[in-house]
């Protein structure tokens, strides 16, 4: 058979260029999807574990979402400082996927940031479900009986006003 009748296809390897705009695109595609990957499963888990209550979802739904606001504000910032305070090569680790994504390095920190603001809010349900109940058992006292209770539950002694406080003991040498 002459050469030109034979229908003859050549694979042509990737160039460099084309490797580095897949490779690129992999990491924007994990880069971007792990906050949104986090937060489903975090909710999946909550209603799964601990479905919505019959005749009230809505209201319980709109309870658990704003519980897990508060909780992620509150202990996400307290994790975020934490974080950078005693692991700061995560955010670098960021950083650098984020630039082998072809973002600024600032969009590493913001994944992260966002990881672990959906990581803290886990628990806001069930700490907004907690004082919920502690004040539910608590009906019809004022704040001065529920301040006690507190400070009860908590071991704090009660100090009222005309008693002098405990005198502190000189100190012993031995």
């Amino acid at each position: 058979m002459p050469a030109s009748t034979i229908n003859h296809h050549t694979m042509t390897e990737p160039t460099t260029a084309a490797a580095a705009a897949g490779t690129a695109a992999g990491y924007k595609l994990a880069l971007l999807s792990l906050p949104v990957i986090a937060s489903l499963i975090a909710f999946w888990l909550g209603m799964r574990f601990v479905p919505l209550r019959p005749g009230n979802a809505r209201d319980d739904l709109i309870n658990r979402v704003i519980g897990c606001l508060v909780s992620s504000f509150v202990f996400g910032t307290i994790a975020l400082v934490l974080l950078m305070q005693h692991k700061p090569g995560i955010f670098t680790a960021g950083a650098a996927l984020a630039q082998l994504a072809t973002f600024p390095p600032e969009a590493g920190f913001f994944v992260i940031t966002g990881c672990v603001f959906v990581l803290c809010s886990i628990p806001g349900p069930w700490i907004v479900a907690a004082i919920f109940l502690w004040l539910e058992r608590r009906k019809g006292h004022d704040i001065g009986q529920l301040a006690d209770d507190i400070r009860a539950d908590l071991g704090i002694p009660r100090v009222t006003p005309g008693t002098p406080p405990p005198a502190q003991q000189p100190p012993t040498i031995n």
